[in-house]
């Protein structure tokens, strides 16, 4: 009789022992993410995706837009779209893969690493510019009437250029400026004066003059909606005419809409709606946001609900 006692003491007190660990993991979760999950709940209803366009050229790797055309790139091509039927107008075989995309007038630059390539909105090379520095890594370009201006995560630099392809400046070194643990390093004219910079190690977006002065900037580490997570983020942003910002978040994957101070406006897609590791490159229109997937080579476009 002591035996089966024993034997159901033994049992009693195991099973007790599971159900308490089964309560210490539900309930252990980090507060940070719980808080997350809850704030993405309450924002998912403002955005949605109109349309997912399949670009069949090969990887999908950038886009780029403007009133009239949206521009793409990846693994040995460039095509461009019109904005209002998504009709291809014209696409290219490139001999190397374009990793980042700008439009200005009428000129396209398209990065392949380590120059650039300048086109019409037809579709016709004009120039080449390039190499700007040993083992560069050109990963953003960005472009206004009066200058060009892009990232190399592999020298931590952000180069300036007039019109012509020349030097205006660069900046980010002495003093390791800028962390960039990973090659996404973004970069974006708020107007003719002020550039933004993704500073992705600092998880946080600065505010520079054309020379490179710090004007300001904004951000933290974690992963609530107000926060930027991981090691090294944002990997992409973009300006709205307005001035507000939509940001994308690689190991989280999830575009959220920020005004000019890193204040939070809303969520326009969950973190769990595409491949974590794969950030989606950003462009955006009049209440449209174009954001390029390389995990699927889809173009997904955003506009609001009603």
């Amino acid at each position: 009789m002591d035996k089966k006692l024993a034997s159901v003491f033994s049992v009693v007190i195991l099973l007790l022992f599971v159900v308490f660990i089964i309560y210490d993991v539900s309930n252990g979760l980090p507060e940070d993410t719980n808080e997350k999950a809850a704030e993405e709940i309450v924002q998912e209803q403002r955005w949605e995706i109109d349309q997912a366009l399949l670009i069949p050229f090969g990887r999908l790797k950038a886009v780029a837009s403007n009133q009239y055309v949206i521009i793409v790139g990846g693994e040995h091509f460039l095509a461009a779209y019109d904005t209002r039927e998504l009709a291809l107008l014209w696409n290219i075989q490139t001999d190397h893969s374009i990793y980042a995309l700008a439009v200005s007038g009428n000129r396209i630059y398209a990065s392949t690493g380590e120059t650039i390539l300048i086109y019409t909105l037809k579709g016709d090379i004009e120039e080449e510019w390039g190499p700007f520095d040993e083992k560069s890594q050109i990963t953003s370009i960005s472009a206004n009437e009066h200058y060009i201006a892009f990232a190399d995560a592999s020298n931590k630099l952000v180069f300036i250029l007039n019109q012509d392809g020349s030097l205006f400046t660069f900046f980010g070194k002495p003093g390791n400026q800028f962390i960039v643990p990973s090659p996404y390093f973004d970069v974006a004219f708020l107007d003719n004066e002020i550039l933004g910079v993704a500073n992705p190690g600092k998880r946080q977006i600065e505010y520079r003059t054309l020379q490179g002065d710090k004007v300001s900037f904004f951000g933290e580490e974690g992963v609530g909606l107000k926060a930027f997570c991981g090691c090294c983020n944002p990997a992409h942003f973009a300006f709205f005419p307005d001035g507000k910002i939509v940001t994308a978040e690689k190991g989280i994957n999830r575009l959220k809409i920020l005004n000019q101070n890193g204040e939070l406006i809303e969520l326009v897609s969950q973190s769990s709606l595409f491949k974590a590791s794969v950030p989606l490159d950003l462009a955006v229109g009049n209440e449209t946001i174009y954001a390029a997937n390389g995990a699927d080579s889809k173009l997904y476009i955003f506009k609001r609900k009603g």
